[in-house]
């Protein structure tokens, strides 16, 4: 069942009136999509359902990198993970970066609980910083498990509250940031069929998962 806010114009200020239709809107588009997904729901890899692994072939794609043609996917998917280097050194390296942010994770909250009067309002931090804070609670709205809920939540105000007050960082990271062609980062059609096999809510900006 589904349900959206009613707005009553005179009892709310004007700056809510501003903002009552747009609440309305994305209310009235989540509720199409949820309609819509119970017709046709997006596409996904599909290999997983019936068995653990299967056949590749390695391919060379039109931008020039590797990608794997999977036997009964619809799709190339980019990328070509191999398993020694996969299992390998990159799984020490995560290994090692993990244990160095679980390490940090718990300083990080002390440090955030006694600097919590001094953190600025998102609603007052620059319009950069103020952007980042958003993004980061669609990460934060997208992951699945509470755990990694409160690691991005937590990571969300270091980051937000380091930025907004340490210019010589933030301008570094403004600097990057305008480097960075986000049509080239901007997920594919293909990337969403083999993400949405991953545990994580890809379309949760469409969906109510």
């Amino acid at each position: 069942m589904f349900y959206w806010d009613v707005f009553l114009p005179n009892s709310i200020p004007v700056s809510g009136r501003k903002q009552a239709p747009l609440k309305i809107m994305r209310k009235l588009k989540t509720l199409f999509f949820n309609l819509w997904y119970r017709i046709r729901r997006p596409e996904m890899v599909a290999y997983w359902k019936d068995k653990d692994t299967a056949r590749a072939k390695v391919v060379h794609r039109e931008d020039g990198s590797y990608g794997l043609q999977v036997e009964g996917e619809k799709y190339v998917m980019p990328g070509f993970p191999r398993g020694h280097i996969l299992f390998g050194p990159i799984s020490k390296i995560k290994h090692i970066i993990k244990t160095a942010f679980n390490e940090a994770y718990t300083n990080l909250e002390e440090v955030m609980k006694a600097s919590e009067h001094d953190i600025v309002p998102p609603e007052k931090m620059l319009p950069c910083v103020k952007e980042f804070w958003r993004a980061f609670e669609e990460l934060e709205n997208a992951e699945v498990t509470e755990d990694m809920k409160e690691r991005v939540k937590l990571w969300k105000k270091v980051m937000c509250h380091w930025l907004n007050e340490d210019d010589a960082y933030r301008f570094r990271w403004q600097w990057l940031m305008e480097k960075i062609d986000m049509k080239k980062i901007k997920l594919t059609k293909e990337e969403k069929y083999f993400f949405r096999g991953k545990y994580f809510k890809v379309d949760h900006d469409h969906y109510d998962y």
